[in-house]
């Protein structure tokens, strides 16, 4: 892909195709997300399950809530909670997300145990911003320099990264190599 390349996910351009074939030749991903939802992380468990080498930090800027069989984005005034509070309502709201019956599944529990294990072994590293946050931001920082691709890439733009945002729904995002990844990490 050049370096300006825009992902729109109609036809092959979709985000999860391009986020499978950076994972392939990146050593750490940051992912700063909305929405963390687990169906996201489904569509890249393939990805990443024999990927013991690669490190990946999320930073989520959002809660979400269940509610009748929706979730909602919940921008919290955070100022009247501690630290400890916004982390707790954050895995309490992610809690609530992914208890469903759809997600009642083998499979679920198998990748669920993936990411679990990801985080004991301090090669998952999951926070909830401080403030809250809706942008998507997805870097990489690739294994060795390769031709054509840049040692640091980064795709921005409206998709946050849950099935829907990576795979189905039209979205508009651009994947950049070869300016603004000190800005990027910055910001990350």
């Amino acid at each position: 892909m050049p370096h300006h390349a825009f992902i729109t996910n109609t036809g092959e351009k979709t985000l999860k195709k391009r986020l499978v074939e950076l994972i392939e030749h990146s050593q750490t991903l940051k992912f700063l997300v909305g929405f963390f939802y687990f169906s996201g992380w489904e569509q890249l468990y393939e990805a990443l399950k024999d990927r013991k080498d690669i490190e990946i930090r999320v930073l989520v800027g959002l809660d979400v809530d269940k509610t009748l069989f929706q979730t909602l984005e919940v921008a919290r005034q955070t100022k009247e909670y501690s630290d400890s509070e916004k982390a707790d309502l954050f895995f309490e709201s992610l809690l609530n997300a992914i208890n469903s019956e759809q997600m009642d599944t083998e499979a679920f529990y198998r990748q669920v145990m993936f990411f679990v294990q990801r985080i004991e072994q301090h090669k998952l590293i999951l926070r909830k911003t401080a403030a809250p946050n809706h942008a998507k931001l997805y870097l990489f920082k690739i294994k060795e320099r390769l031709q054509g691709i840049a040692s640091c890439k980064f795709i921005t733009g409206s998709s946050n990264l849950t099935r829907a945002g990576i795979t189905e729904q039209n979205e508009f995002n651009v994947e950049i190599g070869d300016y603004g990844i000190e800005d990027a990490e910055k910001y990350f």
